[in-house]
């Protein structure tokens, strides 16, 4: 029986950018990812950014759209008009021209977001999880998730708050859930890890934030899910479109936004709900923005920022010695 490999091309790396691997992903995708291990640095989302934009300014006959991430890309394409082959080659070649991210400046917006933490609508779904699928979850401390989010990082509840409200959170692309983001934080000193829950909800309420490995999410409808919750935000979403903002597209979230998190009650979040679903009037916050990627990579190897990032791994590896196992 003749092997099959979903590798079909590698392109080495250079100095400090990975070898990027072109994976087929059935008969109309393409993955191209950074690297064989998985990690959440930043930069690799900047590049791929940054490719995606020039693959996309070619015009190529046969691409269909791209979904770009943290370190893969995925390109739909139509194999009755252009090759996978042929497809490697474009986005080899646009690779290849690109040297450096250090000259990168990416269009980002910053989205205010006001979050209540451990609101009573986001408990509801640790109490069901509680009453109908694990009762001895450890992950449940009090009735939430955010002492064990604290637990597992070395931190107090205050320390996750403040890591969690002090730095800004990047969207890396949307996923999981329609008009869902995938959110890192843009300061390594507030990048809490934890582990998801096992096994997953059945029921998360709209608006819920969860942490799972190092990434956030804002829910955008009730669903299920396992990352460990810690509040709820406004709406992110809307079916209906209602509201000014959804007019042109029911998501809020673009590939390379920011989020900024500012805490509030929750009486005031079930009041912008109302201004959002019905009565329509209620006016989001959002900066138009831009990552300087040199001036972030300044900041990110600063020896401060480094100095805090490192003391927080250590602190994370000492919680994995004490902190409940899921």
């Amino acid at each position: 029986m003749r092997s099959y490999d979903v590798i079909l091309d590698i392109l080495s790396g250079i100095e400090n950018q990975p070898e990027i691997l072109f994976r087929q992903v059935g008969d109309r995708f393409l993955q191209v990812e950074y690297g064989r291990v998985q990690r959440a640095y930043l930069p690799d989302s900047f590049r791929i950014q940054a490719i995606d934009r020039k693959v996309n300014s070619e015009n190529i006959e046969g691409l269909i759209e791209t979904v770009p991430g943290l370190r893969t890309n995925l390109f739909h394409f139509d194999p009755d008009i252009i090759t996978i082959e042929e497809l490697i080659g474009i986005i080899k070649n646009i690779e290849k021209e690109f040297k450096s991210i250090d000259d990168v400046v990416i269009e980002s917006r910053i989205i205010h977001l006001p979050i209540a933490f451990e609101d009573s609508e986001t408990k509801k779904a640790v109490e069901k999880y509680i009453r109908e699928v694990r009762p001895d979850a450890p992950n449940v401390i009090d009735g939430y998730n955010l002492k064990y989010i604290a637990l597992c990082n070395g931190v107090t509840v205050d320390e996750a708050k403040k890591m969690i409200l002090s730095t800004e959170w990047y969207n890396s692309g949307g996923g999981f859930w329609p008009g869902g983001g995938f959110f890192w934080p843009m300061d390594p000193r507030c990048a809490l890890v934890v582990p998801k829950y096992n096994p997953p909800r059945t029921w998360t309420p709209e608006g819920a934030v969860g942490i799972g490995g190092p990434c956030v999410f804002t829910y955008t409808t009730p669903t299920g899910g396992g990352y460990q919750l810690f509040g709820r935000t406004i709406p992110t979403f809307q079916f209906s479109q209602k509201h000014p903002l959804f007019r042109e597209s029911p998501f809020l979230y673009r590939s390379a936004d920011r989020i900024k998190f500012h805490e509030t009650t929750e009486e005031e979040i079930l009041k912008i709900y109302e201004h959002v679903h019905d009565k329509t009037d209620y006016k989001y916050e959002i900066e138009e923005g831009k990552i300087v990627v040199k001036e972030y990579l300044d900041f990110y190897n600063s020896e401060e920022v480094q100095k805090g990032a490192q003391e927080l791994k250590r602190k994370q590896e000492e919680a994995k010695k004490t902190a409940p196992k899921l």
